[in-house]
């Protein structure tokens, strides 16, 4: 079964924008990220997580081929197998898109494979899920 696990939300202020969400819907923070690519926290509801990300450069701040260093940037989905996932994605149309720090990922046992769909809306494949979301 697929299920939506996460909503990544671009920003330059990431604790402003984490209080926001704390305070304003009750979402509880369960960890936090800095990568290669960015930093930032996670949020949850114990169903979906709402990451708060602030991008380093450029290259992972695009989507929907456009740079996206503000606004809704990505959403992630919890699957049973990745290959199988990963086979039905592509020959639905999705692009592979090679993401840097996979291995950083993989120490934190999360791995996400990312994939370009339809308009370049960025869409994260994942067989472990994200931190908070059970």
């Amino acid at each position: 079964m697929t299920r939506i696990r996460h909503i990544a939300l671009a920003t330059q202020n990431v604790e402003a924008t984490a209080k926001f969400y704390i305070d304003g819907l009750g979402l509880k923070e369960v960890g936090k990220v800095n990568s290669l690519t960015s930093e930032g926290v996670y949020l949850s509801d114990g169903h979906v997580n709402l990451a708060i990300l602030k991008f380093k450069y450029d290259d992972p701040a695009t989507t929907e081929g456009e740079l996206r260093y503000t606004g809704i940037h990505h959403f992630g989905v919890q699957i049973e197998n990745m290959d199988e996932a990963r086979a039905k994605i592509e020959s639905a149309g999705a692009v592979h898109r090679p993401y840097p720090g996979t291995e950083a990922m993989e120490a934190r046992g999360n791995v996400e494979v990312k994939f370009s769909g339809p308009d370049g809306v960025t869409v994260d494949l994942s067989e472990t899920g994200w931190a908070g979301a059970s």
